[in-house]
């Protein structure tokens, strides 16, 4: 029976130790998963921060940005100028080529005719049917003597045609050999009769006519090329006087001269143009990035010192030597963080940014003040070290901090073990009664949570008395030019600091006046304690315990964080 009762209780051990084994190795992994979804949260809160704090259109790029856009203007109106320039002198050139050798045929053609009309020029003047005028021009041999110098002029540089007409449009002489010479003459598609030129724009002076036409492309052999190019029409009229007009014309030439050798030059200019262009936008976005990253560094080194001030450091500096508005900007920065560096609390930092007056910044507001103070903190620091003693405050004072910071609260300032925290100043606060007494419930069950975790650390419990109070406060920026913080002064103060030290007559956590009761009591529940007479005071004030809050605060609550968050 021995034996059978040892083998139980061998195999009681061993199921023992397997339990253990299996809540050490849960318990391992349950750690284990903790740290890593510690790990997740920090990086998320870190790409969070990243984000808020991302830069995407930094004035370094806006600056590159202008200045590109700047040089890319200047090189597309230089570029757009310059071609049109050019291409204006190569067709002014071509209208000179044109117009020269226009009168210089004109000129032949009139030394070929002359002898004819010297002697039948009366005889001429009476034909009025294109029958005679042809029959006439073909019997003195008109073609034939023209032909010479129309074909000599078919060999100047980019001439494409030419033709001569005499009265009626009957052809004289004509470059392509498939016009029938002593023929009504078929004009191209937007080129007319020099006469009708004239009528239709209703000129007065008998000079060259231009205008830019498409024709089908020939070789020298006049074959068609296959391609249409632009041609440029001169008419002139034929006539003997010097001055002469539209009735004294025998006739009139065309010729064509191509603009292909042109366009082609212009194309190859604007294309160099672009060339140059283009290298020269490429060095001004290479100069406008030095130029951007030079004025972008010292405004960078500003945000970061600004970043460090918002996040509580006042010791921060930039080292600008520019001398320059950006370099006089940086040093402004610093003789205003040398004032900052004097202050104790973010409040007074806040008036100072906001370009106020530090010694006129009072004002009386209202407000609700909550106390909080350690129980026998004496009792408690004797048994400690002062590093133990630090830890402890630090701990401690980090929660309770968290909770008025949650509730919209500033903490006013840490006397020792004392926490001072006000809600309507320095800044508005719509909700501050019901703020502070949520505060103070939740400051019960952080601080409930934070004994349980000392005390399984092996150390003493933690006991506070929390006092809230309403009323005016006169709040400012009070102190010395050497040294200044942000605080609240007033009987509302003085209650409030009263009932905190009264917790201590009634055993309570949170005791409430009656100028905060009336305020929420809708929204809490309290347990009346008595009527008492503190200091510096002649009426008896109302006292409750702050015991809970009801649902219809929690609601209003949960709305009002939210609202902070965002």
């Amino acid at each position: 029976m021995a034996e059978d009762s040892s083998k139980e209780n061998a195999k009681k051990e061993e199921t023992v130790e397997t339990t253990d084994k299996s809540v050490a190795k849960q318990e391992k992994a349950q750690i284990k998963a903790d740290k890593k979804e510690e790990k997740r949260k920090k990086k998320a809160k870190a790409d969070k921060d990243y984000k808020d704090n991302e830069i995407k259109y930094g004035i370094r790029y806006k600056l590159i940005l202008i200045v590109s856009l700047i040089i890319l203007g200047v090189v597309l109106v230089i570029t757009g100028i310059s071609t049109s320039n050019q291409t204006d002198a190569l067709l002014n050139e071509k209208k000179k080529q044109g117009i020269i050798i226009v009168r210089g045929l004109n000129s032949a053609i009139k030394s070929r005719l002359i002898d004819t009309y010297g002697s039948q020029g009366s005889r001429i003047e009476r034909m009025q049917k294109v029958e005679e005028l042809s029959e006439f021009y073909e019997e003195n041999g008109f073609s034939e003597d023209l032909f010479e110098d129309i074909d000599q002029v078919q060999n100047q540089p980019d001439v494409i045609y030419a033709y001569a007409l005499g009265k009626h449009e009957i052809v004289l002489s004509h470059t392509d050999t498939t016009v029938q010479p002593y023929t009504i003459y078929k004009f191209r598609n937007k080129v007319t009769s020099y006469f009708e030129a004239y009528k239709t724009k209703n000129l007065q002076k008998v000079e060259p006519i231009t205008r830019t036409i498409t024709v089908d492309g020939k070789d020298k052999k006049g074959k068609s090329t296959g391609k249409k190019i632009e041609v440029i029409d001169f008419a002139q009229i034929i006539a003997f006087k010097k001055d002469a007009d539209l009735s004294d014309a025998i006739g009139e030439i065309h010729i064509g001269i191509s603009l292909e050798s042109v366009n082609e030059q212009i194309f190859n200019n604007t294309v160099q143009m672009q060339g140059i262009g283009l290298i020269s936008i490429l060095i001004g976005v290479f100069l406008s990035i030095l130029v951007a990253t030079f004025i972008a560094r010292p405004i960078r080194q500003m945000i970061e010192g600004m970043r460090q001030v918002s996040e509580g450091n006042f010791q921060a500096s930039v080292l600008v030597q520019a001398k320059d508005e950006v370099g006089l900007l940086s040093r402004t920065f610093n003789v205003m963080l040398q004032g900052l560096s004097i202050l104790v609390s973010p409040e007074v930092a806040q008036v100072v940014l906001s370009g106020g007056d530090l010694m006129k910044s009072g004002q009386r507001k209202t407000v609700t003040v909550l106390f909080s103070d350690i129980r026998a903190f004496t009792t408690i620091s004797e048994t400690l070290t002062p590093p133990q003693v630090v830890e402890m405050l630090n701990d401690y004072m980090e929660i309770m901090t968290e909770t008025i910071i949650k509730y919209g609260g500033v903490v006013d300032k840490f006397v020792g073990d004392e926490i001072f925290a006000v809600y309507g100043a320095p800044f508005d606060h719509p909700m501050h009664p019901l703020c502070a007494t949520a505060t103070a419930i939740e400051m019960g069950e952080e601080l409930s949570k934070h004994n349980i975790e000392r005390e399984a650390e092996g150390k003493l419990p933690i006991s506070i008395g929390i006092g809230v109070n309403t009323g005016d406060v006169i709040a400012g920026a009070m102190g010395s030019k050497k040294r200044i913080d942000f605080t609240s002064i007033g009987d509302a103060v003085n209650l409030g600091a009263r009932l905190e030290g009264t917790n201590k007559v009634y055993g309570t956590l949170a005791i409430i006046s009656e100028f905060t009761y009336s305020e929420v009591k809708e929204d809490i529940v309290v347990r009346e304690l008595d009527l008492i007479r503190v200091k510096g005071k002649l009426e008896p004030v109302q006292i409750f315990e702050l015991v809970a809050l009801k649902p219809t605060a929690q609601e209003k609550l949960d709305k009002y964080t939210e609202s902070i968050k965002k």
